[in-house]
């Protein structure tokens, strides 16, 4: 009988024993399930689940880490500060110079000069078109003593903002002819009459370091130079109250 219990009591014990294998592979299978929602947190770039896996990791694995991943830049979207800065620069210019285009187009109204200055907004700025026939006489530079009462109606309104202020000459296709003395070419025309108008500016308060003079002749006109019309229409000088932050192409004109 004593013989038969011992059996017994072996063979309870040995059963034991064949079961443990099911511990191993339990925790096979929980470091197999973790190790995928490792990978699937990785995979999915989500600022809150690298900040939930860093904190876990740190406090599983009690490591001082000198990369701190929740504040990368580099890796999280939209996390970078520099960014949205930018974007709120933008939008504050923007305002800034829609409120200046209003300003400018109910002056423009208001005086008559509907027909003289034309304001639009472009991706590089706010601009003002003068007719070359408001500002100067035929092939000539001097601005018209008229002329500069217009400048200086037009020079509070570019104080109003700390923005550059572009002058830019345009002539049509029509050489200048040996006749003028003055000018060689349009390119000297256009040239000189950016640089009066900047002159005009400039005495009417305007900050001499936030403006500069561009002469273009008869390459950027606004259409062909086919008539007598679309040619007065591409004698012109642009003001341009410039963008510190540039946008996408606004006018068709562009």
């Amino acid at each position: 009988m004593a013989r038969r219990r011992s059996r017994r009591t072996r063979e309870s014990g040995g059963g034991n024993t064949h079961d443990r294998w099911l511990i191993t592979y339990a925790d096979l299978i929980t470091l197999l399930m973790i190790f995928f929602v490792v990978m699937y947190a990785v995979s999915k770039v989500d600022q809150t689940k690298f900040q939930t896996l860093s904190l876990s990791l740190s406090a599983a694995l009690q490591t001082n880490d000198r990369i701190q991943l929740e504040g990368s830049p580099s890796l999280l979207p939209n996390s970078n500060p520099g960014s949205k800065s930018e974007q709120q620069k933008r939008e504050e210019e923007q305002q800034r110079l829609d409120e200046l285009q209003k300003r400018l187009e109910d002056y423009v109204q208001g005086q008559g000069l509907a027909g003289q200055v034309h304001v639009i907004e472009t991706s590089r700025g706010v601009q003002l078109t003068l007719n070359d026939a408001a500002l100067f006489a035929s092939g000539q530079a001097d601005v018209k003593p008229e002329a500069e009462r217009l400048l200086n109606g037009l020079a509070p309104f570019l104080r109003l903002v700390s923005n550059p202020v572009a002058v830019e000459g345009h002539t049509d296709d029509v050489p200048i002819g040996i006749s003028n003395a003055q000018f060689r070419s349009n390119w000297e025309l256009s040239s000189q009459r950016a640089i009066n108008v900047l002159h005009a500016f400039e005495a009417a308060g305007v900050p001499h370091g936030r403006l500069s003079a561009e002469g273009y002749a008869d390459t950027k006109p606004l259409a062909p130079n086919d008539s007598e019309a679309n040619r007065a229409a591409n004698r012109r000088v642009n003001l341009i109250v410039l963008r510190a932050h540039p946008v996408e192409p606004i006018s068709p004109l562009e």
